[in-house]
């Protein structure tokens, strides 16, 4: 299970939010009470994950979390509330959030962004390899180049076991909350389909409003 650190002094929001992580079953994160406790060497359960609530005002706390950068193993550090622009922040939450949000982009973080750098995905007659953000097609010597979204993209839906509905996507690849009015999925889609259905095939599926990749194959 991944490691997950939580420094949430508010016993209300720590509580919500550990019980949202256990639900999810991504694991029993640990409550610390300052980012001193944080460990950064890889052998000492540094964590893979840890949330930090509304403290980016405080300026030895910004310090510290940069200070996390520079240890062997470099946690995700996401921020309820605060500054968004602190360096070492991965991604902020403006208040109030909501706590589906907040786990999607958690699952996004531990599952979906590390097969970005190191698997390869078959579907069909396509070989994709996220971490050159390209895919090569059976017979052809071209790869067909992505950009780094549409290379996201296809990785959450060949890591997805069933169909993925809109609102998933967009918080998991773009970490959009559903409450955001976007097109940017349709566009990825269109410019996808563009790219890899050049003979009349269909290997991005709308079904019913949800979204899957055919064939599908590890």
């Amino acid at each position: 299970m991944p490691e997950l650190y939580l420094l949430i002094p508010d016993n209300a929001l720590r509580d919500a939010v550990t019980e949202q992580i256990k639900a999810a079953k991504l694991g029993d994160p640990l409550v610390i009470e300052s980012l001193s406790a944080v460990p950064k060497q890889e052998g000492e359960n540094a964590p893979d994950i840890l949330i930090v609530d509304d403290l980016g005002s405080d300026k030895k706390t910004a310090e510290l979390i940069q200070t996390l950068e520079q240890g062997q193993k470099k946690p995700v550090v996401l921020m309820l509330g605060g500054v968004a622009d602190i360096a070492g922040v991965d991604e902020s939450f403006s208040k109030p959030f909501r706590l589906g949000h907040l786990i999607s982009r958690m699952k996004y973080y531990l599952e979906t962004a590390p097969l970005l750098r190191n698997r390869i995905v078959a579907f069909g007659p396509y070989c994709l390899e996220p971490q050159n953000r390209r895919i090569l097609r059976k017979g052809e010597g071209e790869p067909i180049r992505l950009t780094e979204k549409e290379t996201a993209l296809l990785v959450f839906l060949a890591q997805t076991k069933a169909s993925a509905t809109r609102q998933d996507i967009l918080a998991n690849v773009w970490g959009y909350d559903e409450r955001i009015d976007t097109h940017t999925l349709e566009t990825h889609i269109y410019q996808l389909r563009r790219k890899l259905d050049k003979e009349g095939e269909n290997w991005l599926i709308n079904d019913a409003g949800t979204y899957r990749l055919a064939e599908t194959q590890e």
